[in-house]
Protein backbone atom coordinates (compact mmCIF):
# COMPACT_ATOMS: atom_id res chain seq x y z
CA UNK A 1 0.00 0.00 0.00
CA UNK A 2 1.13 3.17 -0.65
CA UNK A 3 3.40 4.20 2.27
CA UNK A 4 1.86 7.97 3.48
CA UNK A 5 -1.78 6.40 2.53
CA UNK A 6 -0.87 3.76 5.28
CA UNK A 7 0.52 5.88 7.60
CA UNK A 8 -2.56 7.85 7.69
CA UNK A 9 -4.51 4.52 8.79
CA UNK A 10 -1.76 4.20 11.65
CA UNK A 11 -3.28 7.56 13.32
CA UNK A 12 -5.18 6.66 16.22
CA UNK A 13 -8.00 8.70 15.53
CA UNK A 14 -9.10 7.17 11.98
CA UNK A 15 -10.29 3.65 13.09
CA UNK A 16 -12.94 5.31 15.22
CA UNK A 17 -14.30 7.41 12.67
CA UNK A 18 -14.29 4.58 10.23
CA UNK A 19 -15.93 2.96 12.46
CA UNK A 20 -18.75 5.45 13.29
CA UNK A 21 -19.41 6.60 9.89
CA UNK A 22 -18.06 3.85 7.59
CA UNK A 23 -18.56 0.19 8.50
CA UNK A 24 -22.40 -0.54 8.62
CA UNK A 25 -23.26 2.12 6.07
CA UNK A 26 -20.58 1.02 3.34
CA UNK A 27 -18.20 -1.66 4.38
CA UNK A 28 -20.24 -4.35 5.63
CA UNK A 29 -22.49 -4.50 3.26
CA UNK A 30 -19.75 -4.84 0.47
CA UNK A 31 -18.40 -7.49 2.82
CA UNK A 32 -20.88 -9.70 2.68
CA UNK A 33 -21.02 -9.33 -1.21
CA UNK A 34 -17.40 -10.65 -1.48
CA UNK A 35 -18.47 -13.50 1.73
CA UNK A 36 -20.47 -14.82 -0.67
CA UNK A 37 -18.80 -15.52 -3.34
CA UNK A 38 -16.11 -17.36 -1.66
CA UNK A 39 -17.94 -20.45 -0.96
CA UNK A 40 -16.29 -20.80 2.46
CA UNK A 41 -16.81 -23.93 4.45
CA UNK A 42 -16.77 -25.20 7.64
CA UNK A 43 -13.53 -25.97 9.13
CA UNK A 44 -11.57 -23.50 6.49
CA UNK A 45 -8.83 -21.88 7.43
CA UNK A 46 -9.00 -18.34 5.86
CA UNK A 47 -6.83 -14.88 5.29
CA UNK A 48 -8.48 -11.68 5.11
CA UNK A 49 -5.73 -9.42 4.13
CA UNK A 50 -6.12 -5.37 4.23
CA UNK A 51 -8.91 -6.72 7.06
CA UNK A 52 -8.89 -3.02 7.98
CA UNK A 53 -11.94 -3.21 10.79
CA UNK A 54 -12.51 -6.89 10.24
CA UNK A 55 -15.75 -7.05 8.32
CA UNK A 56 -14.73 -9.94 6.18
CA UNK A 57 -13.06 -11.38 8.78
CA UNK A 58 -15.97 -11.59 11.10
CA UNK A 59 -18.03 -12.94 8.14
CA UNK A 60 -15.42 -15.77 7.39
CA UNK A 61 -15.45 -16.71 11.32
CA UNK A 62 -18.97 -17.30 11.03
CA UNK A 63 -19.36 -19.16 8.00
CA UNK A 64 -15.87 -21.61 8.75
CA UNK A 65 -17.33 -22.39 12.55
CA UNK A 66 -15.10 -23.16 15.45
CA UNK A 67 -13.51 -26.12 13.80
CA UNK A 68 -12.03 -23.17 11.19
CA UNK A 69 -9.58 -20.77 11.56
CA UNK A 70 -9.52 -16.65 10.35
CA UNK A 71 -6.48 -14.52 9.76
CA UNK A 72 -6.93 -10.69 9.42
CA UNK A 73 -4.06 -9.25 8.40
CA UNK A 74 -3.31 -5.33 7.86
CA UNK A 75 -0.51 -3.02 8.19
CA UNK A 76 -2.19 -0.65 10.52
CA UNK A 77 -1.89 -1.73 14.44
CA UNK A 78 -4.81 0.92 15.06
CA UNK A 79 -6.95 -0.57 13.27
CA UNK A 80 -6.36 -4.63 13.97
CA UNK A 81 -6.70 -2.83 17.40
CA UNK A 82 -9.93 -1.72 17.33
CA UNK A 83 -11.17 -5.03 14.94
CA UNK A 84 -9.93 -7.27 17.95
CA UNK A 85 -12.34 -5.45 20.61
CA UNK A 86 -15.57 -6.60 18.34
CA UNK A 87 -16.80 -9.70 20.18
CA UNK A 88 -16.71 -13.19 18.43
CA UNK A 89 -19.65 -14.99 19.10
CA UNK A 90 -19.73 -18.75 20.45
CA UNK A 91 -19.57 -20.87 17.57
CA UNK A 92 -17.49 -18.85 15.18
CA UNK A 93 -13.92 -19.69 14.61
CA UNK A 94 -11.62 -17.12 16.61
CA UNK A 95 -10.13 -13.97 14.93
CA UNK A 96 -6.05 -14.20 14.71
CA UNK A 97 -4.97 -10.58 13.92
CA UNK A 98 -2.02 -10.27 12.47
CA UNK A 99 0.40 -7.22 11.86
CA UNK A 100 1.95 -7.36 8.02
CA UNK A 101 1.81 -5.48 4.83
CA UNK A 102 0.11 -7.74 2.00
CA UNK A 103 3.47 -8.39 -0.25
CA UNK A 104 5.02 -10.20 3.23
CA UNK A 105 2.31 -11.65 5.25
CA UNK A 106 4.73 -13.52 7.19
CA UNK A 107 3.14 -17.44 7.47
CA UNK A 108 4.31 -20.57 5.78
CA UNK A 109 3.66 -21.34 2.14
CA UNK A 110 -0.13 -23.54 1.78
CA UNK A 111 -1.59 -22.51 4.63
CA UNK A 112 -5.25 -21.19 3.80
CA UNK A 113 -7.72 -22.93 1.91
CA UNK A 114 -9.56 -19.23 1.01
CA UNK A 115 -8.02 -15.74 0.66
CA UNK A 116 -9.92 -12.40 1.31
CA UNK A 117 -9.22 -8.84 -0.37
CA UNK A 118 -12.02 -6.12 0.17
CA UNK A 119 -11.16 -2.78 -1.36
CA UNK A 120 -7.38 -3.15 -0.54
CA UNK A 121 -5.46 -4.31 -3.66
CA UNK A 122 -5.93 -0.70 -5.83
CA UNK A 123 -3.81 0.88 -2.87
CA UNK A 124 -0.82 -1.54 -2.98
CA UNK A 125 2.15 -0.03 -4.29
CA UNK A 126 3.27 -4.01 -5.45
CA UNK A 127 -0.67 -5.24 -6.87
CA UNK A 128 1.57 -8.08 -8.49
CA UNK A 129 3.95 -9.41 -5.66
CA UNK A 130 0.53 -9.07 -3.20
CA UNK A 131 -1.44 -10.99 -5.57
CA UNK A 132 1.57 -13.17 -5.53
CA UNK A 133 1.86 -13.50 -2.18
CA UNK A 134 -1.87 -14.62 -1.79
CA UNK A 135 -1.19 -17.59 -4.13
CA UNK A 136 1.89 -18.50 -2.09
CA UNK A 137 0.04 -19.09 0.95
CA UNK A 138 -2.95 -20.88 -0.36
CA UNK A 139 -3.23 -24.54 -0.73
CA UNK A 140 -3.60 -25.83 -4.18
CA UNK A 141 -7.35 -25.76 -4.62
CA UNK A 142 -7.83 -22.98 -2.65
CA UNK A 143 -9.82 -19.67 -3.64
CA UNK A 144 -9.18 -15.99 -4.01
CA UNK A 145 -11.85 -13.35 -3.68
CA UNK A 146 -10.52 -9.75 -4.30
CA UNK A 147 -12.67 -6.69 -4.48
CA UNK A 148 -12.00 -3.00 -6.03
CA UNK A 149 -13.42 -0.37 -6.39
CA UNK A 150 -14.82 -0.85 -10.14
CA UNK A 151 -12.74 1.90 -12.87
CA UNK A 152 -15.73 1.78 -15.11
CA UNK A 153 -18.31 3.70 -12.44
CA UNK A 154 -18.33 6.48 -10.45
CA UNK A 155 -16.53 6.48 -7.54
CA UNK A 156 -19.25 6.67 -4.98
CA UNK A 157 -18.27 8.21 -1.93
CA UNK A 158 -14.26 8.90 -2.46
CA UNK A 159 -15.12 10.82 -5.65
CA UNK A 160 -16.74 13.76 -4.24
CA UNK A 161 -14.82 13.68 -0.77
CA UNK A 162 -11.91 14.01 -2.79
CA UNK A 163 -13.56 17.02 -5.35
CA UNK A 164 -14.76 18.52 -2.30
CA UNK A 165 -11.13 18.97 -0.53
CA UNK A 166 -9.56 19.97 -3.92
CA UNK A 167 -11.84 22.34 -4.16
CA UNK A 168 -11.26 23.81 -0.84
CA UNK A 169 -7.77 24.11 -1.11
CA UNK A 170 -6.63 21.03 1.36
CA UNK A 171 -3.47 19.49 0.72
CA UNK A 172 -2.75 15.91 -0.19
CA UNK A 173 -2.24 14.10 2.96
CA UNK A 174 -0.83 11.37 0.05
CA UNK A 175 0.26 11.45 -3.56
CA UNK A 176 -2.62 10.56 -5.92
CA UNK A 177 -5.06 11.49 -2.85
CA UNK A 178 -7.37 13.18 -5.14
CA UNK A 179 -6.88 11.37 -8.09
CA UNK A 180 -10.10 9.24 -9.02
CA UNK A 181 -7.62 7.04 -10.81
CA UNK A 182 -5.67 5.65 -8.28
CA UNK A 183 -8.69 4.33 -6.12
CA UNK A 184 -10.22 2.12 -8.56
CA UNK A 185 -8.94 -0.60 -11.22
CA UNK A 186 -11.11 -1.96 -13.97
CA UNK A 187 -12.16 -5.53 -14.18
CA UNK A 188 -9.51 -6.71 -17.30
CA UNK A 189 -6.56 -4.97 -14.95
CA UNK A 190 -7.81 -6.89 -12.05
CA UNK A 191 -8.80 -10.31 -13.72
CA UNK A 192 -5.04 -10.17 -15.42
CA UNK A 193 -3.22 -9.63 -12.09
CA UNK A 194 -4.79 -12.60 -10.56
CA UNK A 195 -4.04 -14.92 -13.72
CA UNK A 196 -0.29 -14.11 -14.21
CA UNK A 197 0.38 -14.41 -10.47
CA UNK A 198 -0.68 -18.02 -10.91
CA UNK A 199 -4.54 -18.15 -10.27
CA UNK A 200 -6.72 -20.14 -12.77
CA UNK A 201 -10.77 -19.77 -13.45
CA UNK A 202 -10.63 -16.48 -12.74
CA UNK A 203 -13.81 -14.35 -12.94
CA UNK A 204 -14.73 -11.04 -12.77
CA UNK A 205 -18.52 -9.55 -11.14
CA UNK A 206 -19.01 -5.50 -11.63
CA UNK A 207 -21.77 -5.05 -8.87
CA UNK A 208 -23.80 -1.88 -7.40
CA UNK A 209 -24.57 -1.54 -4.24
CA UNK A 210 -26.31 1.65 -2.14
CA UNK A 211 -24.59 2.90 1.39
CA UNK A 212 -27.33 5.02 3.07
CA UNK A 213 -26.66 7.25 5.74
CA UNK A 214 -29.65 8.05 7.86
CA UNK A 215 -28.21 11.38 8.78
CA UNK A 216 -26.68 14.08 6.17
CA UNK A 217 -24.32 14.82 8.38
CA UNK A 218 -23.33 11.06 9.43
CA UNK A 219 -22.51 10.67 5.70
CA UNK A 220 -20.76 14.09 5.57
CA UNK A 221 -18.81 12.48 8.80
CA UNK A 222 -17.17 9.64 6.68
CA UNK A 223 -14.57 12.29 6.18
CA UNK A 224 -12.93 11.37 9.89
CA UNK A 225 -12.62 7.32 9.00
CA UNK A 226 -10.32 8.26 6.01
CA UNK A 227 -6.64 10.13 5.99
CA UNK A 228 -8.32 13.34 5.24
CA UNK A 229 -10.06 13.02 8.65
CA UNK A 230 -6.92 14.69 10.99
CA UNK A 231 -6.10 17.36 7.88
CA UNK A 232 -10.02 18.40 8.54
CA UNK A 233 -10.44 18.27 11.90
CA UNK A 234 -7.16 21.04 12.17
CA UNK A 235 -9.15 23.25 10.14
CA UNK A 236 -11.11 26.20 12.11
CA UNK A 237 -14.77 25.33 13.24
CA UNK A 238 -15.87 27.65 10.53
CA UNK A 239 -13.37 26.56 7.75
CA UNK A 240 -15.01 22.38 8.77
CA UNK A 241 -18.19 23.45 8.53
CA UNK A 242 -17.79 24.55 4.81
CA UNK A 243 -15.97 21.27 4.03
CA UNK A 244 -19.00 19.30 5.75
CA UNK A 245 -21.55 21.75 3.84
CA UNK A 246 -20.02 21.46 0.31
CA UNK A 247 -19.63 17.45 0.81
CA UNK A 248 -23.80 17.01 1.75
CA UNK A 249 -24.04 18.83 -1.36
CA UNK A 250 -22.08 17.18 -3.50
CA UNK A 251 -23.67 13.86 -2.02
CA UNK A 252 -27.17 14.55 -2.74
CA UNK A 253 -28.01 16.63 0.31
CA UNK A 254 -29.54 18.37 2.78
CA UNK A 255 -31.48 15.77 2.96
CA UNK A 256 -32.21 13.80 6.18
CA UNK A 257 -30.47 10.70 4.80
CA UNK A 258 -27.92 10.25 1.89
CA UNK A 259 -27.59 7.29 -0.54
CA UNK A 260 -24.30 6.65 -3.11
CA UNK A 261 -24.61 4.60 -4.94
CA UNK A 262 -20.81 2.51 -5.18
CA UNK A 263 -19.75 0.21 -8.18
CA UNK A 264 -16.85 -2.63 -7.17
CA UNK A 265 -15.52 -5.37 -9.58
CA UNK A 266 -14.93 -8.83 -7.87
CA UNK A 267 -12.82 -11.51 -8.77
CA UNK A 268 -12.82 -14.76 -7.96
CA UNK A 269 -10.13 -17.54 -8.91
CA UNK A 270 -9.17 -20.40 -8.04
CA UNK A 271 -5.19 -22.09 -6.65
Amino acid sequence: MNDARSHGFTQVSVPYGYERFMLRQLYEPWARELVLRAGLRRGWSVLDVASGLGPVARLAAAAVGSGGRVVASDISAPMLALAATHLVPAGWAAIEFLEAPATAIGVRDGTFDAVLCAHGLQFFTGRAEAVREMHRVARPGAVVVVSTWAAERPLGLFGPIGETLQELGIAEPYPLAFDPGSYRLDAASLADLLRTSGWHDVEVETVELDAKWDRAEAAASTLLGTPFGPLVTALTGDAQDQVRSRLITKLGGPADGITVRTASNIARGVK
